[in-house]
């Protein structure tokens, strides 16, 4: 396994990539990738948009 300490998690790495893609600086204003944190409804909601 690589080391991936100080890399940040891909969970945030996926979030950050859909509030981008919705043209959202923050991906906490984002509810798609709210949903990719588990920080809001599931993950159907982050596929929908």
């Amino acid at each position: 396994m690589p080391d991936t300490k100080g890399k940040g998690s891909t969970a945030a790495k996926k979030a950050n990539a859909i509030a981008e893609k919705e043209g959202v600086d923050n991906p906490r204003k984002s509810s798609a990738a709210q949903a990719e944190l588990g920080k809001k409804g599931g993950k159907k909601a982050a596929a929908k948009h």
